[in-house]
């Protein structure tokens, strides 16, 4: 499954984030962690701050959890297993358990005329890492069994790496050092934002998984 969760974030975060139109001015860097606190911490104190309405929230958190979990299901689909509701649904809370964990700064590098440029440092966790552990320790429990068929050990090894990645999300410890990128904001309805929000998705998402 690797890389699943860094494209997933990528998809939600250029598609959920609807800037407000009659928030105040705050500064880019703190638009900037607005929106990191929304999607990484689950945090709408910043983003109510710049004009975004609840409703426009919970649309945009309820995109982000359907957009998870139809990944998680194809990605389970083309290993040729189905995962349960109850299972996905432990490891989407897992996944924002650990993204709760981490933390981040934000500062403004440059501005002039309408335009910023905002530096983010942010804390991380190596998903990749994470992710093939949980699969190679699954792994290695299923050829310790014997099953009748292939079928019944792949339902095993699947459930059994579902668990442990559960288990590895609940127990993720963040780093000690950051990683840094770089975001380009612009005024726009009076809000600064990303100049491209598909970028700065996929930037912080490699980011926030060690990928960067």
């Amino acid at each position: 499954m690797k890389k699943t969760y860094s494209f997933l974030f990528f998809m939600c975060f250029c598609i959920a984030f609807l800037p407000g139109c009659s928030g105040p001015k705050k500064n880019a860097a703190d638009s900037i962690k607005a929106i990191y606190e929304l999607y990484i911490l689950g945090d709408t104190a910043g983003i109510t701050s710049l004009g975004m309405t609840e409703e426009d929230i919970n649309a945009a958190k309820e995109t982000y959890d359907a957009s998870l979990k139809e990944t998680i299901r194809t990605k389970f689909a083309a290993s040729g297993q189905e995962i349960d509701e109850q299972s996905l649904d432990e490891l989407c809370e897992a996944r924002k358990t650990a993204l709760a964990k981490m933390s981040a700064t934000a500062e403004v590098v440059s501005e002039s005329e309408g335009k910023a440029t905002v530096m983010v440092h942010t804390t991380y966790f190596d998903e990749l890492t994470l992710d093939e552990d949980a699969f190679y320790a699954a792994r290695e429990t299923a050829q310790q069994s014997n099953f009748p068929t292939t079928e019944e050990r792949q339902v095993f090894l699947m459930d059994t790496y579902t668990q442990n990645l559960i288990e590895a999300y609940r127990n993720v410890t963040p780093s000690e050092k950051t990683m840094d990128i770089t975001v380009e904001c612009v005024i726009q309805n009076n809000t600064w934002v990303p100049a491209n929000m598909s970028s700065f998705g996929a930037d912080l998402a490699l980011a926030i998984t060690g990928q960067k």
